[in-house]
C-alpha cells in the first residue's frame, strides 16, 4: 500500500465513528495531506504528523501487522491507523498484498 492509498482510506472514513482494536471510538479527518484523529472519550483531535504516517505505512507493509504495539516506535497513533485499515477491510491474519 502506498501512503497516497492509505490516505484515500482516511478520506473514504473521514467523519465517521470508527473503532480501535480495544473497542474506543474516534472519528478520523484530514489536514495538512495527513490524517488526525478525534477519540470520542477526549473530543480533541490528535495527530503526529505525515511523516510519521508514512513511516507507519512503510512498517505495516513490511510486517503486515495489526497489532498496535508493533508500531510504538514509529507513530503514536498506531491504534487508530489500524482501527482505519480494519475498517477498510484488513485482514486481521494475513499480510498484505505487495
Amino acid at each position: 500500500m502506498t501512503y497516497e492509498e492509505f490516505l484515500a482510506i482516511a478520506r473514504r472514513f473521514e467523519g465517521q465513528t470508527l473503532e480501535t482494536v480495544t473497542g474506543k471510538r474516534y472519528k478520523v479527518g484530514i489536514a495538512f495531506e495527513g490524517p488526525f484523529y478525534t477519540p470520542e472519550s477526549s473530543g480533541y483531535g490528535q495527530s503526529d504528523g505525515r511523516a510519521a504516517a508514512i513511516k507507519f505505512v512503510e512498517a505495516y507493509n513490511r510486517s503486515g501487522s495489526l497489532r498496535p504495539g508493533d508500531y510504538a516506535k514509529v507513530s503514536r497513533n498506531a491504534s487508530y491507523h489500524i482501527g482505519l485499515l480494519i475498517a477498510a477491510g484488513a485482514a486481521r491474519t494475513t499480510a498484505p498484498a505487495r
